[in-house]
């Protein structure tokens, strides 16, 4: 608690300095910084120095929002926050990072003073922006866009004057502030000299974060790594460059574009106006010694310096304009991904190339998809043609194990949990799948409870398991699946809009087994892997029973073909498969693509055309119009629900209450 002579005496030397031009001790750059700060802060925000009150903090929503804003940087600045933490902590120095509006979003506190510190505003959700807080280490380097120390009675509310605070922003790759990290402590000795190691220790992994941000926000294009050490290349750089398939400049991080692409009075726009190559000679030196730094030299002085060249991490192959048939240095590949799947099917194709172009980029993926129409094996496929496929895939359907373990199973537990807890422990999927992809199935049947934890996890990148006391940091990649109609279920209530909208990032709907214009390759493909795997390669279709899988309605879709397959492959006894050796209601089914039973004759023969043998209820004639442009709009679409109503201005939810009203039924269930 500061005394209130202790306020006097520091409120009157804020007076003397902003209103009668006192200067401060020791007229140095950061003195005249400090002085400007006190005057902005009494000036321009009317900041009472006076106050003795703690910093204002954010509500739980509000705070949220922040964090949202901030999802991917954060992710990235946590390694650099828990560092720095590590280093300090011995001397009782918290750390934390705000946002460029100085609100905290990431803390990390001294386990031993932790009350102390939330008793004077350190927490996550304070204010600490000059408007809020006058002169402190996070509002004045946001201010004037530079690191500073903020020690002790150089802050300017008398709240904040025992304080010693280091602070230094962090900037995107478009020069604008992003967040400010900061290290502070409760007690400090009087002489500010004593806080110039924690202030560069600061500054240093700030800048380091930013780099690390610069790499990932410049990840879709060639970059070059550049220092002046070779053999420090790999742990340290100092400069880095982005440039397109022209060879044109795109960014770099902050020391590249202040000391590389602006030199005096003229600006590199290419990789041959500020070096002595061009972007072909970079690709072909890099591909002729991968991983070795390569020595270039600056144009107009001369400079030696060395380069590490990094490639685009969505590239296929090296573009031919650059660098010929140069391979593919770090990238995504769709023979490695997609190649073991049938892509014959037009949706299907564009699929895998939309999915392509968002393996590896930081969005979230939903499958769509009735059951069976192997929403598990795209969501693979996607994993494997990305930068994480030597990382874990892993799966949980939440729908096949009972509420009461899922918890567990997706979080993980400490030992002694909870009664019957393995005495180890259990790590839950969401860890085991640290740096790799999770694939949660059937997302929909998540319980509530449940849903807002995986939120938490999404928006923090940290889980804690169960009975644990401290979260453990993950970089998770979501691809989730249903066969629902989530936007249904978010207006029943059974799930939670924000976790729909975070999880709905790229959506792809996968076709049903029946609708797919490779019907015939599917079956031949799934054909040759069971009898492979059986050991029996020479087994074939008869042509009146690859006619009669085709023309089949497939209800179960790719699962169920394999299974079927898989059982007829099993009792056949000779190299030629029949309709008999399949299961013996998959052709006598109740539900096929006719709408009835395939019957042996039909086997030998066309089946014959469908016939409405239902009568329509009464309705009344707008109905029936609406009706007809309904089935109209649907048989354009091929049955797509979700583009028929946006074609026709309706939710989805309106659609089909519509669909049932007006007697519409999907033509695999019924002819029309």
């Amino acid at each position: 608690m500061r005394g209130h002579g202790e306020i006097a005496r520091h409120v009157e030397r804020v007076v003397e300095v902003v209103e009668k031009g006192v200067s401060l001790p020791r007229h140095t750059a950061a003195q005249d910084r400090l002085a400007r700060s006190w005057k902005r802060s009494l000036s321009n925000y009317q900041v009472d120095p006076s106050l003795a009150s703690t910093p204002q903090v954010v509500t739980a929503q509000e705070l949220r929002e922040h964090r949202d804003r901030l999802d991917a940087f954060m992710r990235i600045a946590r390694e650099g926050l828990d560092r720095l933490h590590e280093q300090l902590l011995p001397s009782n120095y918290c750390v934390l990072l705000t946002d460029a509006s100085g609100v905290t979003v990431d803390f990390r506190t001294v386990p031993s003073l932790d009350r102390e510190l939330r008793g004077e505003g350190f927490r996550n959700g304070t204010r600490w922006s000059e408007r809020d807080e006058g002169t402190c280490g996070v509002g004045t380097s946001l201010a004037d866009g530079q690191p500073i120390l903020v020690h002790r009675g150089e802050h300017f509310r008398s709240h904040n004057i025992a304080f010693t605070c280091s602070s230094a922003p962090i900037f995107g790759i478009d020069d604008r502030p992003l967040a400010v990290l900061d290290a502070s402590a409760l007690y400090s000795p009087e002489n500010r000299d004593s806080q110039m190691l924690v202030f560069q220790m600061v500054v240093e992994k700030a800048r380091l974060i930013e780099d690390a941000f610069a790499f990932h926000s410049l990840r879709d294009y060639w970059i070059l790594q550049l220092g002046r050490t070779p053999e420090l290349m790999n742990v340290h750089t100092d400069y880095l460059l982005a440039f397109d398939d022209a060879g044109l400049f795109v960014g770099g991080n902050r020391r590249a574009r202040k000391e590389l692409l602006q030199r005096g009075s003229r600006s590199a726009s290419t990789v041959s106006d500020l070096f002595e190559c061009s972007a072909n000679d970079l690709l072909a030196a890099a591909h002729a010694r991968p991983g070795q730094a390569i020595p270039l030299r600056i144009t107009d002085s001369g400079e030696r310096i060395f380069g590490l060249l990094r490639a685009p991490d969505a590239r296929r192959r090296a573009p031919a304009n650059l660098a010929g048939d140069t391979p593919d240095l770090n990238g995504c590949n769709e023979a490695r991904g997609f190649g073991h799947l049938a892509t014959g099917d037009s949706r299907v194709r564009t699929n895998v190339q939309r999915a392509l172009k968002v393996a590896n980029r930081d969005i979230p993926v939903m499958l769509l998809g009735e059951t069976g129409t192997g929403k598990e094996a795209f969501a693979k496929a996607i994993h494997d043609c990305s930068s994480r496929h030597k990382q874990p895939f892993v799966a949980l359907n939440c729908a096949a194990i009972p509420e009461t373990l899922i918890e567990s199973e997706l979080f993980g537990y400490r030992d002694g949990a909870f009664t019957g807890a393995r005495s180890k422990g259990a790590r839950g999927k969401i860890i085991q799948s640290d740096g790799g992809t999770l694939f949660l199935d059937e997302i929909g049947d998540m319980p509530l409870q449940l849903q807002s934890r995986l939120l938490r996890v999404l928006a923090e990148g940290e889980v804690l398991p169960l009975g644990a006391e401290q979260p453990t940091p993950v970089q998770l990649h979501i691809v989730c699946a249903t066969h629902q109609d989530l936007p249904t279920l978010v207006e029943e209530g059974r799930f939670r809009e924000d976790l729909y909208y975070r999880l709905n990032g790229a959506v792809f709907m996968l076709p049903p087994l029946r609708e797919r214009e490779d019907i015939g390759t599917v079956i031949d493909r799934v054909l040759e892997e069971e009898a492979i795997a059986m050991g029996r390669d020479s087994l074939r279709l008869a042509p009146e029973t690859r006619d009669a899988l085709i023309r089949h309605g497939w209800p179960g879709n790719i699962r169920q073909l394999r299974h079927a397959m898989r059982y007829a492959c099993a009792i056949c006894e000779s190299t030629l498969l029949h309709a008999s050796h399949f299961p013996p209601d998959l052709f006598f089914g109740p539900r096929l693509m006719s709408g009835r039973p395939v019957r042996e004759e039909a086997l030998r023969g066309p089946v014959p055309a469908p016939q409405q043998t239902e009568a329509l209820p009464q309705l009344k004639e707008k109905d029936l119009r609406l009706r007809e442009l309904m089935l109209e709009t649907l048989r354009r679409n091929q049955w797509q629900v979700t583009v028929s109503a946006k074609e026709l201005g309706l939710s989805r939810a309106t659609f089909y209450r519509k669909l049932t009203r007006l007697n519409i039924v999907p033509p695999n269930r019924r002819d029309f």
